[in-house]
């Protein structure tokens, strides 16, 4: 499989789902950043439902970091779903984004790599 596919779809008012499948890799990194900033600009909450995806390489893990740093920032929701797939978890874990207390800018203690509940 090449490339990535974004499909957006409304969840419940104010909630933006971005469902991925393909490759989130560093090829896609822009259509991805794109995607994410538009949500963000469009939705009071963004859910990235990574559970379709075939592949994940350190840039799309790090985009996934920045949006949660961004949702931080900006007082909006965002969350991850379908994370226990085994592309995802596999990349995850290799690359040494889980862990079990989140960042110092996580003050509401919804770091995506700990599960959101630290």
């Amino acid at each position: 499989m090449d490339g990535l596919t974004i499909t957006r779809r409304e969840e419940e008012e104010g909630t933006l789902v971005l469902q991925l499948s393909g490759e989130l890799t560093i090829p896609w990194a822009g259509e991805f950043r794109q995607a994410l900033l538009d949500a963000f600009d469009r939705a009071a909450s963004v859910v990235v439902d990574v559970e379709k995806l075939a592949a994940v390489d350190i840039t799309g893990l790090q985009l996934l970091c920045s949006a949660h740093r961004t949702s931080c920032a900006c007082g909006r929701g965002f969350r991850l779903a379908g994370e226990g797939s085994a592309p995802f978890a596999e990349a995850a874990a290799l690359a040494g984004f889980t862990r079990h207390v989140g960042c110092a800018r996580d003050v509401g203690k919804t770091c995506i790599w700990t599960g959101g509940n630290t």
